[in-house]
């Protein structure tokens, strides 16, 4: 019989399927990955992992919109923020330091499987698009196309740094510490 300390509570298990329901969905792709592999892999039953979310499709939203929330945290730091030349620096720097092993296996996720989960996600959003506010947040008004462009490629260094390690045996840190140095080469 379980003891209490067994059991997770239902915060911890939703965290768990969706650790693993991500994991399965890099290394089988989303249209490669059932609801029964998901189960399985937790060691628990269908009807359990309906409990908890009622298809994959919701197990997608969710990851989603965890980084919509890490988003509109930033959003909110900038606007916090007093204008300085350095404000592009901090901020991307700020999103880099932020990145987990986690949102490194969700953009795996959205690389490898966008043009599906864009479709699949029909809502017309996301990150991507929102990330202008971002973007119009840190430049002027009169903005050349250049420039928004830059701003949009410092915070763009984690998935370049991602693309370029594809294939090599490079760790989730050193993505992260190549993606800091082109952000301070391009925000210098």
């Amino acid at each position: 019989m379980a003891t209490r300390e067994d059991r997770r509570s239902g915060a911890e298990t939703r965290a768990e399927i969706l650790r693993v329901a991500l994991r399965l969905f890099i290394e089988k792709g989303y249209e490669g990955t059932s609801t029964r592999d998901i189960s399985t892999a937790l060691g628990i039953t269908k009807s359990a992992l309906y409990y908890h979310f009622p298809s994959k499709e919701a197990i997608v939203t969710s990851l989603l919109t965890e980084r919509r929330k890490e988003l509109a945290e930033l959003v909110e730091w900038i606007r916090a923020q007093p204008a300085s030349p350095d404000l592009l620096r901090r901020a991307a720097l700020r999103w880099i330091d932020g990145t987990t092993s986690e949102r490194l296996d969700g953009m795996r996720l959205m690389h490898a499987n966008g043009p599906v989960l864009r479709k699949l996600l029909d809502d017309g959003a996301d990150v991507r698009s929102e990330f202008e506010q971002v973007v119009d947040l840190l430049v002027p008004g009169d903005a050349t196309p250049a420039d928004r462009l830059l701003v949009r490629m410092a915070f763009d260094t984690v998935g370049a740094a991602l693309l370029a390690a594809q294939r090599t045996d490079a760790s989730p840190e050193d993505v992260l510490a190549a993606a800091r140095r082109a952000t301070i080469a391009l925000t210098g």
